[in-house]
């Protein structure tokens, strides 16, 4: 037990004790001073009990006794023969406990209660049915008539607490499948720890044991016109089953599946293009024979979609325009095409994507990349760069503000340690004298380009080949340039043997670039030079030749050149030989540009990707080789761990770097995949800005039996707007229009909701205020959107969620799925009962109030009883006296 005051301020009122002894020594009377000391205690006592009556005492005493709420589920998902069996169980529990205190609650979307549980089979309940116009179908239900159309524990627990007994053990027990369709009964669970309600959770059994239903429609967001999304159907089924899923559009059958469906979740997707702009609708359907609730069988949604995007695609090429133009087209994009010498007049913040697809540097003056970069940092947008011829090299793109806006650096001066350079010389008879001399002072020359860490070597050959400067490394270049200086001019041309020891030497080169420059003046021996010279290719050696004049075997050193995938020179003059030299060696130094078969290799997944079948894609022929940025994200690799595809953000807007090209150079195949369309349709979409203009985002959802709306703007400058004050017209199923005022709640964030009720094929419709908005803020904005209330989300049925039922119960102290008896349980505590003890105080004041009044107006009681304890004493005396 224990006790406690209710106020504490009365306790100052206990000074009157003390005056009243000061007013007992003031006092003259002809009472004794004995008889004056005892009224004083009698009016003292009385003070004190009346001051502590004044504080409202209450004394706690423990108490076991038990109050039981029992709240079962009636809605629409459980199982009627459950209901019958549950009201069973729950009357046996009420009996076998016997609480001093029991109530039974029947819930749905509401909720009611009642004294026995017989009373919870009489319950009326109603189900919310199709919308009607002006229908005053609920004004019509009984007062307590429960609506099953929905599931609100919430509710339910909330009323379960404000019907127990007050200084009672509080035990709850909850009947239901633990699946809500409105409210959170987790926002409950403190206030039941709080009060000390112990929750017993009973799973209940549900109906529709082979039902199958359309969960939900997944879209992606931003959905542009003509754009190939996936639009994911969400199906739910109870078993195992054959079935149908079907899409339509706006009305119209796009697509179906034959599917299997498990227990469960299963997910069916479809590819397909929602072809207009503006409020589209879809409906996804699941056909399976035996359904027992076809009414859950549909689902429809509305999407909004925006314009089709606007893509400004500049081809260094024209003439190879058309692939990627009439690939982008056929995906449904709206593509502008421009010359790389049509770019002064460019309104680059025009389009939503950039495309440069072989560009040169020539071409784009500083102007122009200050305003590709302020495009793409300042104004969110998307910047695609595809490389090409004219990409590579240390003249091109390097150090440039391109450079700076892409994901990648051109220059890789580490490549360029990596080249094995051998030329074949011809020193015959008929190089003799200025013929000769020239040609070494460019092998000289060739040499003095490169690294100590490239590797050179020098074949001459007359009649016979002789390795005059063994391939080595070119940092012994004093050495080196003496043997050349040796090298003299005699007998016949004979070249195969010359080509074919440059081939033995190259083939055991580590470098990754392998080039030969051969030279010659005169005819030679017929050979199998196309054999010698393929197999050069197959092992990555190119070869390039210069024939010098009239006398040289123009025709075979050309077809040794196409072979060996190089370059062919004629001069008539020697004079043009160093300039030959020092090009074609800058050439092979310029590493970037890889003409080499490779197979593309994913090293990310992502979105653009997807539905890219990358295990068949074709080979490319070339790209550029570069060095992705500390921070970009490389997509798709080519050899050597070269950067094909790498992206980044820059600044707020998205770069995309394409090391080959998306023509019929490099991507020759690439042109016939069935993939390349899709693969830079997807691309494009996922890079292009998001952003264009004033941003409005308007979105309704449906959640239980509320409409909820939010719309969010940003103005051109992209800050938020103020003093807007949105309305919007809501038209219900039956026509009739009413506004909709909506609150601000967040900068930016507008909001209303509004209750909807269930309208079978027939859509609520929320459209934005065009006094609010401009035509042009809403184009694409979707100023109209749907919301389809298909099915009631009563109708899902799913299985207990035991693993939730028994969350409940654990953190609340009860037991999950219990025995009848475990309700009643002694979990060794105890309530405790207050009982006011200010009567008693009040009474014993009184008590002593009437004595002080009868001892103050017969003050002979208190005498005789004085005379008499004096007598009792002396005869006490007396009598141990004459015992003495």
């Amino acid at each position: 037990m224990s006790l406690s005051f209710e106020a504490y301020w009365p306790a100052i009122l206990l000074v009157t004790v003390v005056f009243l002894w000061w007013m007992r020594g003031e006092t003259t009377t002809s009472l004794s001073s004995s008889h004056l000391n005892i009224l004083t205690f009698i009016r003292s006592f009385a003070v004190a009990f009346l001051v502590l009556a004044l504080m409202r005492p209450l004394l706690y005493r423990p108490t076991k006794a038990i109050s039981a709420v029992f709240a079962l589920d009636v809605s629409k998902s459980i199982s009627p023969e459950f209901l019958d069996a549950a009201i069973q169980w729950a009357r046996d529990a009420v009996e076998l406990g016997k609480p001093q205190h029991a109530r039974f609650i029947g819930f749905g979307a509401s909720s009611a209660v009642v004294e026995t549980a017989d009373e919870l089979g009489t319950l009326p309940v109603h189900e919310a049915g199709p919308f009607v116009p002006n229908s005053k179908a609920s004004e019509k239900q009984p007062l307590r008539s429960i609506d099953q159309s929905g599931t609100n524990i919430a509710l339910a627990v909330r009323q379960a607490m404000t019907s127990f007994a007050s200084n009672h053990l509080k035990r709850l027990v909850l009947i239901t499948d633990g699946h809500e369709t409105e409210g959170e009964i987790e926002e409950v669970i403190p206030e039941l720890q709080n009060l000390g309600i112990r929750v017993f959770t009973v799973p209940a059994a549900v109906r529709g044991n082979n039902d199958s239903w359309v969960e939900s429609i997944n879209v992606p967001s931003a959905v542009r016109s003509k754009e190939m999304i996936e639009v994911s159907v969400l199906v739910f089924s109870r078993i195992a089953n054959d079935a149908t899923v079907a899409l339509d559009i706006s009305e119209s059958k796009v697509a179906s599946k034959e599917i299997e469906l498990e227990p469960g979740f299963t997910k069916v997707s479809f590819e397909v293009r929602l072809p207009n702009e503006g409020s589209v609708a879809l409906q996804a359907s699941v056909d399976v024979v035996g359904d027992p609730y076809p009414v859950n069988n549909s689902l429809d949604r509305t999407v909004s979609v925006g314009p089709a995007p606007h893509v400004l695609y500049v081809e260094g090429h024209m003439p190879s325009a058309h692939y990627l133009q009439n690939a982008l087209v056929s995906e449904g994009l709206d593509v502008s095409v421009r010359s790389q010498s049509n770019l002064q007049s460019v309104s680059w913040s025009d389009f939503d994507a950039v495309i440069l697809s072989d560009v040169s540097i020539e071409s784009l003056t500083e102007r122009t990349q200050r305003a590709i970069e302020r495009y793409v940092r300042d104004e969110e947008g998307g910047f695609i760069f595809a490389s090409g011829e004219s990409s590579y090299g240390e003249n091109g793109y390097s150090d440039t503000i391109i450079e700076r806006v892409l994901p990648v650096n051109f220059r890789l001066e580490e490549k360029w340690k990596d080249l094995s350079l051998i030329i074949v010389l011809d020193k015959s008879y008929s190089m003799y004298g200025r013929k000769i001399a020239l040609a070494k002072e460019a092998t000289k020359a060739a040499l003095d380009l490169l690294e100590d860490s490239h590797r050179f070597g020098v074949v001459t050959f007359d009649w016979n080949p002789y390795t005059t400067i063994p391939l080595q490394l070119a940092s012994n270049k004093d050495w080196i340039k003496e043997g050349i200086s040796q090298i003299q001019a005699s007998a016949q041309t004979n070249i195969y043997p010359a080509l074919e020891r440059a081939f033995e030497q190259l083939v055991e080169s580590p470098s990754k670039v392998k080039h030969v420059i051969l030279l010659s003046d005169g005819k030679t021996y017929p050979d199998d030079y196309e054999d010698l010279v393929e197999k050069m290719t197959e092992e990555e050696i190119t070869v390039s030749t210069v024939a010098v004049g009239e006398e040289a075997d123009q025709e075979l050193l050309a077809d040794i050149a196409e072979w060996g995938d190089g370059r062919s020179y004629f001069i008539k003059d020697a004079e043009r030989v160093q300039q030959i030299f020092i090009e074609e060696t800058q050439i092979a130094l310029e590493t970037t540009l890889i003409e080499e078969q490779f197979s593309p290799l994913v090293k990310q997944d992502i979105k653009a990707l997807r539905g890219v079948d990358f295990e068949s894609v074709p080979d490319l022929r070339g790209y550029v080789s570069t060095l992705a940025k500390d921070t970009a994200e490389v997509v798709l690799e080519a050899q050597e761990e070269d950067p094909l595809l790498a992206r980044w953000h820059y600044g707020i807007g998205r770069s995309v770097m394409f090391t080959s090209d998306v023509k019929n150079r490099w991507a020759a195949e690439w042109l016939e995949w069935d993939g390349y369309g899709k693969f830079w349709a997807q691309l494009v979409r996922e890079t292009l800005r998001r952003n264009h203009g004033a941003e409005i985002d308007f979105n309704v959802e449906r959640r239980g039996d509320n409409a909820r709306i939010e719309l969010s703007v940003v103005d051109k400058e992209g800050k938020y707007p103020k003093q807007l004050t949105p309305i919007l017209t809501v038209t219900d199923p039956g026509k009739t229009q009413k506004p909709l005022p909506m609150r601000q709640t967040a900068p930016g964030i507008y909001q209303a909701s509004m209750s909807v009720s269930h309208a079978e094929g027939e859509p609520w419709r929320f459209d934005l205020d065009e006094d609010t908005f401009s035509a042009e803020e809403l184009t694409g904005a979707g100023k109209s959107l749907d919301l389809f209330y298909s099915y009631p989300d009563e109708y899902r049925f799913y299985p207990p969620d035991r693993t939730r039922l028994e969350s409940i119960s654990s953190v609340t102290g009860g037991v999950f799925q219990p025995e009848k008896e475990d309700v009643f349980t002694d979990f060794n505590e105890s309530e405790l009962v207050p009982t006011e003890l200010w009567p008693f105080l009040v009474s014993l004041a009184l008590l002593l109030y009437l004595l002080d009044l009868a001892l103050r107006r017969a003050p002979w009681i208190l005498e005789r009883l004085e005379a008499g304890r004096e007598q009792g004493g002396v005869n006490s005396f007396l009598n141990s006296d004459v015992v003495n």
